[in-house]
C-alpha cells in the first residue's frame, strides 16, 4: 500500500504569465532572485504562455518576486 502525504514545510505555486504579462514581467526579470530567473528562462512557452511551479518555503526574496507576478496577474 502506498501512502501519499502532502509536502512538507513547503507548498507550490502556479503563475501562469500570459501576453499581456510577458513584457512587464521580462522588464523586471533582471531585479529578480537569480531562482526565479531560472524558473523563468526553464520553462518553456506555448500559447503564448509560461506555466510557472514555484517551490516556496520561506518568506524570502524569492516569495516576493512570486507576490510581485501575481500582482501583474490581478491588473491583466
Amino acid at each position: 500500500m502506498c501512502t501519499v502525504y502532502p509536502k512538507e514545510g513547503y507548498f507550490t505555486v502556479l503563475v501562469v504569465v500570459g501576453i499581456k504579462e510577458k513584457a512587464p514581467v521580462e522588464e523586471i526579470l533582471p531585479e529578480c532572485t537569480p531562482e526565479l530567473q531560472s524558473i523563468y528562462q526553464q520553462t518553456p512557452e506555448g500559447n503564448s504562455q509560461r506555466w510557472l511551479m514555484i517551490d516556496l518555503e520561506d518568506k524570502d526574496g524569492l516569495y516576493d518576486d512570486v507576490l510581485r507576478l501575481i500582482q501583474f496577474r490581478q491588473a491583466s
